[in-house]
């Protein structure tokens, strides 16, 4: 089975330059996919976004900066970027394809955390634990042209049938993957979150972040699917607070915004019939020759550099909030799906941070939903001696009902243990 290719090399290769030189200022965006078999692997060359670019920034700021009147989203704010508003022929040159997927299949989009995880709570304070929000939009309108970001974000829903009913929206994710890590910038490891990931959870000197999705089933072949990735990472007015809330009303309460700050993104996906060749080896879930397994057997012993995320893969909403599908009356997630969980309602002042926080970080790329704990430095790791299968069945936020997924992993990492029940991470409401 192929997995990773020279492209992914390349782009990391274009990532290390440029934090070679000192603290990280871009920010981030989707800029590369790749399809994810069955067992969490990586298959194939990868993917870009629309109007891909390899030189200088293309993040797309919601609300801009200097803006008359202050930091406030207004209705006709455009959704993207200009470049993305438009699927053309120039979008996908030939060095930076489009993906091709089936329907069903599971990919991952990826970014660079560019300091926004490595080095958030030194140099910003003020932004939620998770380090935000992502909400990832899927449509087959493939012209953004006219599409205000009022217009699809918090109206299309998972039903499909919030909004215009253009598009429904496929997941949402931790900007923190739990792994994710830029490469040492020239003045240092400022909070020991790189560092400490590189040695136990990356082994790499740098790791893109990830949000990895299901494809829906019911996409039609021959069409184009249309990703909008949306990054909310508002300032609050205190520290600590898990999850930014998903409104755009009333700011009273505790916990609040006093800034918002989003960012958007566009990656298309060519959808093929289950069993194309353009596929490669491993085919797409309803192929009738393919050997893939119903469920997902997700195998935890692969280095992180080359597999999806457990959790991701099994779950679709890692953060909830008021909508069809919804029953919870503001934005909510479970602390064991956020990797620094720990800071949640607390001040960090010690930097780097101490070891005893950065060992408590969850893992939800190697031990997904498993019942075993991150394992801490020293106990074996990703890579541990033994394996065997646990079975981890997770509710799913989706009207679908159960999803099963089978994680196997090195047996000093597999406790067999009965997982904790979920607790509840509120934000308050707010408003621009």
């Amino acid at each position: 089975m192929k997995t990773t290719s020279d492209w992914a090399g390349g782009l990391l290769a274009v990532w290390f330059l440029a934090a070679l030189s000192g603290t990280a200022t871009a920010h981030s965006w989707p800029e590369q996919t790749i399809r994810l078999a069955p067992n969490g692997a990586m298959v194939g060359k990868p993917g870009f976004d629309r109007a891909h670019s390899e030189t200088g920034t293309s993040d797309f700021l919601i609300p801009p900066n200097g803006r008359p009147g202050g930091a406030k989203i207004l209705p006709d704010d455009k959704l993207v970027k200009e470049s993305q508003r438009k699927l053309t022929d120039s979008s996908y040159p030939a060095n930076f394809p489009m993906l091709s997927v089936a329907p069903g299949d599971h990919v991952a989009i990826k970014y660079r955390e560019n300091g926004h995880v490595s080095r958030a709570d030194k140099t910003n304070p003020l932004k939620p634990v998770n380090r935000g929000t992502i909400y990832l939009y899927g449509t087959t309108e493939n012209d953004l042209s006219n599409m205000n970001l009022m217009d699809v974000h918090l109206k299309w829903t998972a039903d499909g049938k919030g909004g215009d009913g253009k598009g429904k929206l496929l997941a949402t994710r931790h900007y923190d993957d739990g792994q994710c890590h830029e490469t040492k910038p020239a003045d240092g490891d400022l909070e020991g979150i790189g560092d400490y990931r590189k040695q136990f959870v990356s082994k790499a000197d740098a790791l893109l972040c990830q949000s990895d999705i299901k494809i829906p089933e019911d996409v039609a072949v021959g069409k184009v699917l249309t990703v909008i990735w949306v990054w909310d990472w508002p300032n609050m007015n205190v520290q600590g607070v898990a999850v930014p809330p998903a409104s755009y009303d009333a700011t009273s309460g505790e916990t609040f915004v006093t800034g918002p700050e989003m960012y958007t993104g566009v990656v298309d996906f060519k959808i093929v019939d289950p069993c194309d060749e353009s596929l490669g080896e491993v085919k797409g879930p309803t192929c009738a020759s393919a050997q893939n397994k119903a469920a997902a057997q997700f195998d935890a012993n692969q280095a992180a550099t080359t597999r999806g995320i457990a959790s991701q893969m099994a779950e679709p909403f890692l953060v909830k909030f008021s909508q069809a599908g919804f029953d919870v009356p503001s934005a909510t997630a479970d602390p064991k799906g956020i990797p620094f969980s720990v800071l949640i309602g607390q001040q960090p002042s010690q930097f780097p941070l101490p070891a005893s926080v950065l060992s408590a970080q969850n893992n939800p790329g190697a031990a997904g939903a498993g019942p075993a704990a991150t394992p801490k430095p020293g106990a074996g790791g990703d890579n541990a001696a033994g394996g065997n299968e646990v079975v981890v069945t997770i509710t799913s936020t989706v009207p679908q009902g159960m999803t099963t997924l089978t994680v196997t992993r090195g047996a000093s990492a597999a406790a067999k243990t009965n997982p904790p029940k979920p607790r509840a991470i509120r934000g308050r409401r707010w408003n621009y």
